[in-house]
Parts: C-alpha cells; sequence; structure tokens
C-alpha cells in the first residue's frame, strides 16, 4: 500500500515537472522573438520615408563632429539640403554676414554633391500662433564651415593639336566632355575663337547666322554654331546626360601661347534676338543622353540647316546664365 501511494506522487510530480517546462516555452519563445525582432531594427541599413526618428538615431552621434555626405543639393524651406536616406541635411547662413554665400551654390542646384563640415543638430519650434512660421526639427551645415565638391566636373577640355592657317590664325581641335548632372536640360556655350582680341561668351557683339551640324557617332549631337562679332557655339543636354566632343574646333588668333583658359558656360534659357534658341535650329536641337563623336563637329557634309537675320545685321544673344567654368589648358609641353 505505502509503495503504490509512492510510485502514485513520483508520477504526479513529473507530470508537474513537464507542465511547467511546457508553460514556460512560450514565455522563452516570446523573449527569443523580441532579442530576433530588436537585432533586426537595428542591421536595418535605410529607414522608412517617414521615419525621421530612424535617421535621427542614425545621425545623432555625429552631432559635433567634422564629417562627408553624399546627396543631392536641393533648394528648400531652410535653405539648401543635400538629400539622402528619404532625408537630408540642410546648409544656410547663422549669420546676416554669411547670406551671400549661398548664392555661391546656386551652380550646384540639382547636382549630386559630396559636402563637408560639422554636423549640427536643431530642435525645431512649435507654432504658437497662427502667422509664426514652424522650423522643422532638422540637421545642419553653417554654410560659413562648408566645403562642396560636385561628383563630376561639368566639362572638360584636353587638347589634341593644331592645323597652322593664314596668320594670324590657327585651328586648335580638342576632346570635350560635357555633363549635364541636374535634373532638367542646360545649355552648354562654348567659345569658337579665342585669342587677344576677342571677348568673353555673351559679354560683347551679337550673332546673325547659325549653322546647325549633327556630326555622326555614338548617340545624337546637335551642335549649333552661331557666327558674328558675338559668336560661339552652343549644345543642348537632357538631364543627366553626356555627351563627348573628341575633335572640337576653336580658332586662335594671334601667336599661339602655351596654356590656354576657355570658359564653358551653362545656362538654363538661351534666346537669340528675343526668340527662344530652339527656335533657331529648325531641327530638334537635343541631344542624347549619351553620345560620342569622333568627326569634326563642323564637318560640311553633316549641316542640317541654317538660318540667318532677315537684313543681315546682328541681333544680342541673351542667357539665364547658372555657371561658367574656366577650365586651363595645356597646349605646348613644357620644356
Amino acid at each position: 500500500m505505502t509503495a503504490s501511494l509512492s510510485h502514485e506522487n513520483k508520477k504526479m510530480m513529473d507530470m508537474k515537472s513537464v507542465e511547467i517546462r511546457t508553460a514556460a516555452m512560450p514565455k522563452l519563445v516570446i523573449i527569443f522573438a523580441l532579442i530576433l525582432s530588436t537585432t533586426a531594427i537595428a542591421a536595418s541599413p535605410r529607414c522608412r520615408s517617414s521615419d525621421f526618428a530612424c535617421f535621427k538615431r542614425k545621425m545623432m552621434p555625429r552631432v559635433g563632429r567634422e564629417i562627408t555626405v553624399a546627396g543631392t543639393l536641393a533648394s528648400a524651406k531652410l535653405g539648401w539640403i543635400v538629400t539622402f536616406d528619404q532625408w537630408g541635411v540642410y546648409v544656410y547662413a547663422t549669420r546676416a554676414s554669411d547670406s551671400d554665400r549661398m548664392k555661391s551654390l546656386d551652380g550646384f542646384n540639382g547636382q549630386s554633391v559630396k559636402v563637408t563640415g560639422i554636423l549640427r543638430y536643431a530642435a525645431g519650434s512649435r507654432v504658437q500662433t497662427a502667422q509664426t512660421a514652424t522650423v522643422p526639427e532638422h540637421f545642419f551645415f553653417d554654410i560659413a564651415e562648408v566645403k562642396v565638391i560636385g561628383a563630376r566636373a561639368p566639362a572638360e577640355i584636353k587638347f589634341l593639336g593644331m592645323h597652322l592657317r593664314k596668320p594670324p590664325l590657327a585651328e586648335l581641335n580638342f576632346d570635350v566632355v560635357l555633363r549635364n548632372d541636374h535634373t532638367e536640360p542646360r545649355w552648354f556655350l562654348l567659345p569658337s575663337n579665342l585669342g587677344p582680341g576677342t571677348s568673353a561668351l555673351l559679354t560683347k557683339g551679337g550673332v546673325d547666322t547659325v549653322e546647325v551640324f549633327a556630326p555622326r557617332g555614338s548617340g545624337r549631337v546637335i551642335v549649333g554654331h552661331f557666327l558674328g562679332t558675338g559668336g560661339f557655339y552652343v549644345l543642348l543636354l537632357p538631364a543627366r546626360a553626356q555627351v563627348r566632343l573628341r575633335m572640337f574646333p576653336i580658332s586662335y588668333w594671334g601667336d599661339v601661347p602655351d596654356h590656354l583658359q576657355v570658359v564653358v558656360v551653362t545656362a538654363k534659357r538661351l534666346t537669340i534676338g528675343g526668340e527662344p534658341a530652339a527656335d533657331w535650329f529648325k531641327v530638334n536641337p537635343r541631344c542624347s543622353t549619351t553620345a560620342d563623336v569622333a568627326e569634326s563637329v563642323l564637318s560640311q557634309a553633316r549641316m542640317r540647316s541654317s538660318r540667318h537675320t532677315p537684313d543681315g545685321k546682328e541681333v544680342a544673344a541673351r542667357s539665364e546664365e547658372e555657371n561658367r567654368f574656366k577650365l586651363d589648358v595645356l597646349l605646348k609641353p613644357n620644356q
């Protein structure tokens, strides 16, 4: 009888032990799941577009340190902003004396850039009245401290060689690369004549004729050669485009120097005699997004159209100039 009771007690104790272990398992599963969930959140490399808190957790440890961020520069509520990871870092003047520095970034608007500076944080402000403007919580760089670098140079020029014409004229040939890293089309203007007696692009003189060329190569390239005392070359590049012209001629009047400075102007809009420049081409002036041309851009066999002013008089060329790049080119090897 005693042995039977002892056996029953042991059986009941074993059953309770199983029940305790079984009851503990869901709790362990939940704890383990929570650990996995926390690890997944911490390991997530990107934040949702609506989750500023995630972006803030990533950036706060870097506040007060010099850092470099890469993104697209755009105009925003507080000034400029470098957008990346669905959010971004502002760039603005913290002192009234530095407000003019903001204009120095106009040429980078819409471009991919790298910005280096001391990262700062602002908690923002809450609306007190209906007339009070709100400032969002944000990270920023002080314009007085930043260094901004475009991801790619908008123009590159390399000297190839020259052909001497009747003095004092020489025809210089260049390998030219033009890049539009903006999100909208841009006009690219280049000089057709250089030398001591020539003026800078769009500063003096006018034009009375345009000759439009479509040199053959990979992709579509349309070059407008405007003639006159203020003559120039012009191409219209679409957004995110790169065009290479491997035989680009520029006339030089005078003794050819060892070094030369070539200016390239980018413009949002261009008018000739008050008309949109595109109307002068008689063809669609827009180049391909990617193009590479090896033959001369002035090949007479590739001329597509031409236009002259009705009375033969020059008219003014006007542009909404965005930037003016000065490129130093080595023409003769150093002795």
